[in-house]
């Protein structure tokens, strides 16, 4: 496999902590419980996306660009990452955020939206069917003024982001081998699927016998997710030129801890972020992390791990939008109903 010799520049603090959880190891009477602390990558405010963007911005970086060119949600994790690197790398920030409508504009600035403003980052609002076209208007645009725009997709799930993962899974088993532990399962939230591509290809490559499992973003069903991250896998194996053998047996994902949409508040996450905190100290995000702790609390719960099973959860970071969606976290520690379970934000809205 093709890793070593990849362009590549160094962006995170590596490796990202490892220990062991045992306050939640007690509460879940279940398996010994782990986390794999990768909120702490250090580039804007950590998470996983750095990992990817040390072999994306390194294509960037070969074709002499200024400027990047990228999006996803209002309150992307991915944008604070990305439009962290562009300025860390001396190049300027173009994000297209999707919202309800082109004119929503909170009067607070807050979350990740506040961290886009504070790097100086051009904002585009737009509703989800003028994402792509917005998007290719702005490549264009820069263009047209004699600049060297490049194009971030996919919110780094690309087969060089997925390397990054790859990586991932190597440096966990240098981990585990200093620890004299042998780990059995990874669990993690998968969004746009190139996180869970490579952690799968890595878990096959180094022959860790980890079996991965996802809960989704609420961005996709069980189904189509799965389809979504055998396509990444394919696409990586290509451009690692790698032949491993991947069963669709192998792409593990739940997607009843996420809601009913992309970034959906639910009890289940409120849970895992309230228990978190206040076992072990530790900041989840709405998003993501807190639906595949979710994930875990469940699984734990309904006896699907062994007492004997070492178990890794690998925090993807985006704790920054923790604070917008402070009212129905507030609700649920008060025992109270939320105020609301679709942000007002969401481009789900109509």
């Amino acid at each position: 496999m093709r890793l070593a010799s990849l362009p590549r520049v160094r962006l995170a603090n590596l490796p990202t902590p490892l220990y062991e959880l045992p306050k939640l190891t007690k509460a879940l009477k279940g398996p010994r419980i782990f986390v794999k602390r990768d909120d702490l990558t250090g580039l804007a405010m950590g998470g996983n996306k750095t990992r990817k963007l040390e072999y994306i911005m390194a294509e960037a970086l070969a074709h002499k660009a200024d400027y990047i060119v990228t999006g996803a949600a209002f309150h992307s994790n991915w944008c604070t990452q990305a439009a962290a690197a562009a300025r860390r790398l001396g190049m300027k920030a173009v994000l297209i955020k999707m919202a309800p409508n082109e004119k929503y504009d909170p009067e607070d600035y807050d979350g990740n939206h506040l961290l886009h403003f504070l790097m100086g980052a051009e904002m585009k609002i737009v509703k989800m069917e003028d994402f792509q076209k917005v998007q290719q208007e702005s490549m264009e645009e820069l263009r047209r003024k004699g600049n060297r725009p490049y194009l971030l997709e996919a919110t780094g799930s690309t087969p060089p982001g997925a390397a990054g993962y790859v990586n991932c899974v190597l440096e966990l088993l240098a981990q585990s081998v200093e620890m004299g532990l042998s780990f059995d399962y990874l669990v993690h939230t998968s969004g746009s699927g190139g996180t869970q591509a490579g952690l799968i290809l890595g878990a096959k490559a180094f022959n860790t016998n980890l079996k991965i499992i996802a809960s989704t973003s609420g961005s996709r069903k069980q189904k189509e997710q799965i389809a979504n991250v055998g396509n990444h896998i394919q696409e990586a194996q290509k451009f690692l030129g790698s032949d491993l053998k991947v069963t669709p047996e192998d792409i593990v994902v739940y997607d009843q801890y996420a809601g009913e949409g992309y970034g959906f508040m639910t009890e289940g996450r409120a849970e895992a972020i309230r228990m978190l905190a206040e076992l072990e100290g530790i900041f989840l995000d709405p998003v993501y992390t807190s639906s595949a702790i979710a994930c875990l609390i469940d699984l734990c719960r309904k006896g699907f791990f062994k007492s004997i099973d070492k178990v890794v959860f690998l925090h993807t970071g985006g704790s920054a939008a923790l604070f917008p969606y402070r009212a129905p976290l507030k609700a649920y520690g008060l025992k109270k109903p939320p105020p609301w379970t679709v942000p007002p934000w969401s481009y789900s809205i109509k």
